[in-house]
């Protein structure tokens, strides 16, 4: 019903409707941070030197607060990167991180890594051996591990430790530092 004084119309309360819609998706679309960014090419991964854009269902990417992007072929890539960021990158330091974004593996959808669900140490092998796989749920997580194996865990409890068994003989990682602040 309408009333002078509010102007409350039909018109006009789908036009805040729209409009509420339009604002909360613009929220949940960069909660995660700046959106992920495509890896070309010519990137290499920021860890152990491969070309992403030959992995596209391995990629992740970390994109720093000066809106630059690492990109990785793997997950384990991206945490060796993360907790050992002084060797790799030595300029930038954790407070840098504005986003992490990682594939989820049952769907390919870039999702925030840092809420993923991350198979280890399945039978699934990625671009550089043994990984730890994301998915946006646990569910998924859970389905995936009971065809393939592996734990499953979450982003923050992911360190050295957690690489180091994957490593099995590849030895350009070497997990020394703690845990940084990586939330």
């Amino acid at each position: 019903m309408y009333t002078k004084q509010t102007g409350n119309t039909p018109k006009r309360r789908l036009v805040l409707a729209i409009g509420a819609a339009m604002l909360l998706t613009c929220t949940l679309t960069f909660a995660a941070g700046p959106p992920h960014q495509t890896i070309s090419e010519g990137m290499r991964c920021a860890t152990c030197g491969m070309y992403p854009h030959r992995y596209p269902q391995w990629q992740t990417q970390v994109i720093f607060t000066d809106g630059t992007i690492s990109a990785f072929d793997g997950s384990k890539c991206m945490f060796g990167f993360l907790l050992e960021m002084k060797k790799y990158a030595p300029e930038r330091k954790a407070e840098q991180v504005a986003a992490v974004w990682v594939k989820d593996f049952k769907t390919g959808k870039w999702l925030d890594g840092k809420t993923a669900h991350y198979v280890i140490a399945s039978q699934e092998m990625g671009p550089m051996g043994k990984e730890l796989i994301p998915f946006a749920t646990r569910d998924a997580a859970e389905e995936f591990q009971k065809a393939k194996g592996g734990t499953i865990e979450t982003y923050a409890n992911i360190n050295t430790a957690t690489l180091k068994s994957l490593m099995g003989g590849m030895q350009h990682m070497q997990m020394k530092m703690p845990h940084p602040s990586m939330h």
